[in-house]
C-alpha cells in the first residue's frame, strides 16, 4: 500500500512565492501528496482559493500562515495551521503587518540609493502584486533591472542583514505572534528551527502557548531531523514537515522535496479537535 504523504510549508504569488495556489495544488497533485497547508508570510490571501481549488484534485488545504518574530537573538519564524482566515482580529493584524513590510522596503531601497543603487519603488511594487512583500521581490526585481547577475548576488552584496542596504523588519513579538495563531484558533509551530540556545528558545515558547516543531524541512539532512525529533519529544510537542517551496524564484527547495508521513497529519488533526468529516465540514463553512 502506497504510503500518504503531505507537505505543510508552502509559499505562493500572493508572498514571496513564485506559484499561484492553482500551481501549488497541481505540482502536489504530481507529486501524489494528500494533504499541503499554504503557509504564506503575513497574509491568508492565497488560502481561499487553494481550498476551493483543491477539490478538483482530491488534496486536503489545511488553511495555514508564517509569522515574523523578533526575538533579542534575532529573528524566528512561526507557522499557524488550522486558522480562521476570516478572523476579524487576524485580518486587521495582518493589514497592518504588511503596511510595515512596505515601509521596511521603501527603507532599503533609500539605502540602495547610498550604495549608488537606484530602485524606482513604484515600478517595484507593481513587480511584486498584490501580496505582501520581501527581500526575495526586491532580489528579484535588482535582478530584472541586471543591477546584479543572481538573486544570491543580491542578498550576498546588498540585503542580507549584515550588508549595507539591510533594515530591520518591525516584526511582532513571539508572545504576540503565538497569540495572534490561538485566538485565530490556529496550532503554533516554531519554523526551521535553528539556534544555539534551541532548548532554552522552545521552553520559553512552550510557556506562551507553542504547540508544535517543524522538524523536517529542506534544508535540513537526517541528522538534524533526528535532533529536532528528540527535542519535540522532551518538550512534547507535535512535529510537521514541509519543502518551504517559493517555486522556481528561490530554485530550491521545490513541492516534492520533503514529503510529511501523513500520520503527522492526523496528529494535527486530532490536536485541532477535527476529524477527517468535521474538517470537511469546516472547510465547507468556511471557505
Amino acid at each position: 500500500m502506497t504510503k500518504e504523504h503531505a507537505d505543510l510549508h508552502l509559499h505562493t504569488t500572493f508572498s514571496d512565492g513564485f506559484l499561484s495556489p492553482e500551481d501549488v495544488l497541481k505540482n502536489a497533485f504530481i507529486h501524489r501528496l494528500k494533504a499541503i497547508s499554504i503557509t504564506d508570510h503575513e497574509t491568508v490571501e492565497g488560502v481561499a482559493i487553494a481550498v476551493s481549488e483543491a477539490k478538483q484534485y482530491g488534496i486536503e488545504v489545511i488553511p495555514g500562515i508564517e509569522l515574523s518574530a523578533s526575538t533579542v537573538a534575532g529573528e524566528i519564524h512561526l507557522l499557524g495551521y488550522f486558522i480562521d482566515y476570516q478572523d476579524v482580529t487576524l485580518q486587521k493584524t495582518l493589514a497592518e503587518l504588511k503596511k510595515k513590510r512596505e515601509n521596511r522596503l521603501k527603507k532599503i531601497v533609500n539605502n540602495l540609493s547610498a550604495q549608488d543603487v537606484h530602485v524606482d519603488f513604484d515600478a517595484l511594487l507593481k513587480f511584486a502584486g498584490p501580496g505582501t512583500m520581501g527581500r526575495l521581490h526586491l532580489a528579484h526585481f535588482l535582478c530584472r533591472n541586471k543591477i546584479v547577475s543572481h538573486i544570491y548576488e543580491a542578498f550576498d552584496k546588498y540585503i542580507s542583514s549584515d550588508k549595507p542596504a539591510y533594515e530591520k523588519v518591525d516584526a511582532l513579538t513571539p508572545q504576540e505572534a503565538i497569540k495572534l495563531i490561538l485566538s485565530a484558533g490556529g496550532i503554533p509551530v516554531l519554523a526551521h528551527p535553528e539556534s544555539k540556545h534551541l532548548d532554552d528558545l522552545i521552553r520559553s515558547l512552550t510557556s506562551i502557548g507553542l504547540k508544535g516543531l517543524e522538524v523536517y524541512h529542506s534544508k535540513f539532512d537526517k541528522k538534524d531531523s533526528q535532533c529536532l525529533l528528540a527535542m519535540a519529544r522532551k518538550h512534547d510537542l507535535l512535529v510537521t514537515g514541509g519543502s518551504d517551496c517559493h517555486g522556481e524564484g528561490k530554485l530550491i527547495p521545490l513541492i516534492g522535496k520533503i514529503k510529511l508521513p501523513y500520520a503527522y497529519v492526523e496528529k494535527l488533526k486530532n490536536h485541532a479537535g477535527i476529524n477527517y468529516s468535521v474538517l470537511k465540514t469546516y472547510k465547507t463553512e468556511h471557505f
